[in-house]
């Protein structure tokens, strides 16, 4: 597996590069925001680490030009006590988010999770097209196809749309959606599956304002609530 740890804390990426190269990871470099697209590009990382505060372009910036032109996994950087960084990240396409400090054991845990989630979206589960009245999910090309309009996914997008469909008419908590779509054992943030749910709305609901396929059950969690069939 190749990541790129992209900061401008030059001592920040050099403790992560020697520490992930010691677990067996292919490591790529960057310093700011343009060395990180132009790195990007040049080697196309399976797991991006992006620091949000870089030069010449912010951790943002390189976001959303990597959401247009790629599916690589992406996961910001950001400090304690600044939320509304991690849900603009989140909101540009980010897959997930880690606070500082972190610990090593932290990060080590992130990238497996990752690395199952990448596993699971190139089995044989995730083949099949689910068609939802005017609506198809491909969830091997990440692509939602609603009255004949396509719509991208990313990666997290369409797992967890996935797991809506898999279990219509079934109330999942929000506990459940993080262990299955991100892969954590331990209780995870409620506020990034919102967002992530709140961007799919935007997606594939005819009117996000009053959803009609993705319910919220309140305190509890999510339900798709549309039959669907499975080609």
């Amino acid at each position: 597996m190749k990541i790129m740890v992209a900061d401008d804390d030059r001592d920040m990426v050099d403790m992560l590069s020697y520490w992930l190269k010691g677990h067996g990871y292919d490591v790529v470099r960057a310093f700011d925001g343009e060395q990180a697209i132009k790195r990007w590009r040049e080697t196309l990382p399976d797991l991006v680490i992006l620091d949000i505060q870089m030069p010449k372009l912010d951790g943002f910036e390189v976001c959303r030009q990597m959401r247009t032109e790629t599916n690589s996994m992406v996961m910001i950087l950001t400090a304690h006590d600044r939320e509304d960084d991690e849900v603009r990240g989140l909101e540009l396409g980010a897959d997930d988010y880690l606070r500082k400090p972190f610990s090593p054991r932290q990060l080590l845990a992130r990238i497996k999770a990752v690395m199952r989630r990448s596993s699971n979206t190139r089995g044989p589960a995730n083949s099949s097209a689910i068609t939802v009245g005017p609506m198809t999910l491909d969830s091997m090309r990440h692509e939602v196809t609603r009255d004949g309009i396509k719509v991208r996914l990313t990666p997290t997008e369409s797992r967890l749309l996935h797991l809506l469909i898999s279990h219509t008419g079934q109330v999942l908590t929000t506990d459940m959606i993080i262990e299955r779509v991100w892969g954590y054992d331990e209780a995870g943030d409620s506020g990034l599956v919102k967002t992530h749910i709140r961007h799919i709305r935007q997606k594939v609901e005819p009117d996000p304002n009053s959803p009609r396929y993705i319910t919220t059950v309140p305190g509890v969690g999510y339900t798709f609530s549309v039959p669907v069939t499975i080609e």
